[in-house]
This record gives C-alpha cells, sequence and structure tokens, in this order.
C-alpha cells in the first residue's frame, strides 16, 4: 500500500504527487474493471442525466443566448402591422405602405422586403421547382451578409426592366449545384426570364423561411406587376428594418405609430378606424424564439431532474459499495495510510468515473442533436444554428465538475 502517516499529503513535490496520481489511477481501472456492473450501471446513469443536460443546453445556447449571426444583430427588427380589435397580428404589407414607411419614418436606419414563391427553374437536363425569395436589393445589406462567391443585388438590379440576376443559397449550390466553383455568370431560365447568377450566400439562417434562390422585386412578375405596385390592399410582402444607433424599440414603435395614425386619416377606407390598426417594431431575435421558448424551459428543468436524479443513484451506489469496502480502507489505514490518502484514492475512482460517464455523456449529446434540431424546427428557423461546440462543452465540462 502506498499511504503516509504525514498531514503533509498532499503538499509533496510534482514528481512524488504525480507518481500517486498514477498509481490511483491505476488502482482505479483495476477497481473499475473488478466491479464492472457497478462502473457500467453507474456510467449509463450519469451519462443519460449529462448527455441530456448537454443536449438541451445546445439549443438553449443556439437559440435563446447567442446573438444572430448578423451585423449588429440587435438592432434588427421585424415590422408587423396589426388589426387588434379583429386579433389581426400580422398583416403583410402592400408596396404602398412600404413606400409611406419607408419615407417617413425617423427612427429606422433601412427597410427591406421580403417574399417567398415556388417557381420552376429550367437550366439543367430536368427542370426543377426551387423555394425563391423575392428580395429589395438592400435585403442582404440590411442583414450584413456579404456573398462567398460573386456579388450581391445592387440598387440598379431591381430597377424597371434591369437584366434579371439571381443569388443562390449556400444549401442549394452544394446540393444542386454540386458546389460549382464556377457558378457565378452561369445562366437559368425561371418564369420566362433568362437570370445570370451573380454571387453563392455564405452559409447563414435564413428568415423567414429557407430559400433555394433569391431574385430582386423587379424580377417578380407578381411583385413587379401595376397590381402590386399601385394597389395599397395587395398585401404579399414582409418587412425587415435597422434601427438607427442609438434609438430603442419604444422609440421606432412610437414614430410607427404616428405613421400609422396618419395612414388611417388619409386612407380611411384600407384602415377602418373599427379594425384598431398599428404598425410595431418587434425584435428579430425575441419573434424567432417567441414559440420556442416555453418548451426549452420546460425541457431544461426536465433535464436538470433527470441529473440531479442521476446523481442521487449514483450517490447511493457509491455508499453501498463503499460500505462493502470497510475492511479493505481499514487495513489500508493500519498500514500507515492517512485520511488524507484514502481520500485522494477515492476520489480518483469517482473522478475517474464521471470523467468516462461525461465522454459518453458528450456522445450521445452528439447522436441526438440530429433528432434535437428536427424537433426545434418546428418551433423556431434558428434550429439550423443547433451545434455541439465550445460553449456547450464547457457547460458539459461544468456539470462533470458539479458532480464532485
Amino acid at each position: 500500500m502506498h499511504g503516509s502517516d504525514k498531514a503533509s499529503d498532499f503538499l509533496t513535490s510534482p514528481s512524488e504527487h504525480w507518481q500517486r496520481l498514477k498509481w490511483d489511477g491505476t488502482y482505479a481501472l483495476r477497481m473499475m474493471k473488478t466491479n464492472w456492473a457497478f462502473t457500467l450501471l453507474a456510467v449509463v446513469t450519469l451519462a443519460l442525466g449529462v448527455g441530456a443536460n448537454t443536449a438541451i443546453f445546445s439549443v438553449v445556447h443556439a437559440l435563446i443566448l447567442r446573438s444572430l449571426p448578423y451585423k449588429d444583430s440587435a438592432r434588427i427588427v421585424i415590422v408587423r402591422q396589426q388589426f387588434s380589435k379583429v386579433n389581426v397580428a400580422d398583416r403583410l404589407f402592400s408596396v404602398p405602405e412600404i413606400k409611406d414607411y419607408r419615407d417617413q419614418n425617423h427612427t429606422l436606419e433601412d427597410m427591406a422586403e421580403v417574399t417567398s414563391m415556388q417557381y420552376i427553374l429550367l437550366g439543367r437536363e430536368t427542370s426543377e421547382r426551387v423555394q425563391t425569395g423575392v428580395v429589395s436589393a438592400n435585403y442582404f445589406d440590411l442583414f450584413g451578409i456579404k456573398p462567398i462567391m460573386g456579388r450581391g443585388f445592387l440598387a440598379s438590379d431591381d430597377e424597371h426592366g434591369a437584366p434579371p440576376v439571381m443569388l443562390l443559397s449556400y444549401e442549394y449550390w452544394q446540393k444542386s449545384q454540386h458546389g460549382d466553383s464556377s457558378i457565378v455568370g452561369k445562366t437559368f431560365t425561371m418564369n420566362d426570364k433568362v437570370h445570370t447568377v451573380i454571387g453563392v450566400l455564405p452559409p447563414v439562417p435564413q428568415y423567414p423561411r429557407e430559400n433555394d434562390v433569391y431574385i430582386t422585386t423587379a424580377a417578380d412578375p407578381l411583385r413587379s406587376s401595376n397590381m402590386a405596385i399601385s394597389t395599397r390592399g395587395h398585401h404579399m410582402m414582409r418587412v425587415f428594418a435597422r434601427l438607427k444607433p442609438g434609438v430603442s424599440l419604444a422609440e421606432a414603435n412610437s414614430d410607427l405609430a404616428v405613421i400609422a395614425s396618419r395612414l388611417e386619416r388619409e386612407h380611411p377606407q384600407s384602415y377602418p378606424s373599427q379594425v384598431g390598426y398599428h404598425t410595431l417594431a418587434l425584435s428579430l431575435q425575441e419573434q424567432l424564439t417567441r414559440t420556442a421558448r416555453p418548451t426549452l424551459w420546460v425541457l431544461s428543468i426536465a433535464a436538470l431532474l433527470v441529473l440531479l436524479i442521476s446523481c442521487a443513484n449514483v450517490a447511493n451506489f457509491m455508499l453501498a459499495r463503499l460500505s462493502k469496502r470497510g475492511m479493505e480502507l481499514t487495513v489500508r489505514s493500519a498500514l500507515g495510510a492517512s485520511k488524507a490518502r484514502l481520500f485522494q484514492q477515492l476520489f480518483t475512482e469517482s473522478a475517474l468515473l464521471g470523467l468516462v460517464a461525461a465522454a459518453l455523456g458528450v456522445l450521445f449529446a452528439f447522436a441526438s442533436n440530429k433528432l434535437l434540431v428536427q424537433f426545434v424546427a418546428r418551433l423556431s428557423p434558428r434550429a439550423s444554428e443547433i451545434t455541439i461546440d465550445g460553449p456547450v462543452l464547457l457547460f458539459a465540462d461544468k456539470n462533470v465538475q458539479d458532480l464532485f
């Protein structure tokens, strides 16, 4: 037995301390192998608790704790028209309405519009139905997104009669165009118009939905029609905006309220007083996780309870096992091992058990990541951002430390 009756067991030289750790580790491994049934039960129990907490934290971190992957994302808002008295919480914008709010506001640095259509794309051996984002030319500039190949939309691309151009999403470029490095400059036919590919977007989340390709509003036959441009009641676009530096959400909403009241007076046929018309700017980050938040907090509490129950069960297992090792510890003490050395040995065994369980728990979290993404996709468009990354692994490490 490797013991000492000195009170300074932990104040040995570094080489002696390292040697003791090696002895304790070797002995701990031998004990784990000898008592393999207990080891398996304890490791699996702890791994389930650590894995569940790590997996759920990866969702909380991606959706709630981490900022949107855009430039100054806290300033990006989604603008919504509402008829509060008739329970219409999200009415799309018409082109004249977008022009009114863009021209008359004093708190928004920029406004961009977007909608999504399904069109048939020609240019390969077979036709292909693609989800097409129809956006104003400044849409990606508002989010601070720069293409990884080619260029983005220019204001001239969105002018009436401009040659149709197209941006590809990263996912579509990889899957349908096989990552063709010479894709910029190639042409595809859509809506009887030849569109030239001018760039490929980076792999960032797309809001409000995933699209395969993007075109400008001028190239879309519906958005560029005379009816869409001139009719206030033709609602088809969503609007995103960026607050001016130093402007709060409350200030922006006060500004929008003034414009809404003015429109209500000037166009009473479009905004009857009995419907309660108003317009709100809402934090994009808050809105993207609003539906998911209650579910996430319930899952977080459930995962924490699983970890606590796992720890309690393993603690009981270890106490029961320790009671059977009374004779062994008594003999080691009689041979000169101090209480500090006995504690160090038992701690090493527990730590090694916890590390094995943590490693298995992280593997469990990685294995469940795909299922979590599919589940969360029903609640938030940010599901694609869920990953087991550095902060999540640090959280898993903190879980392991809390076990001791």
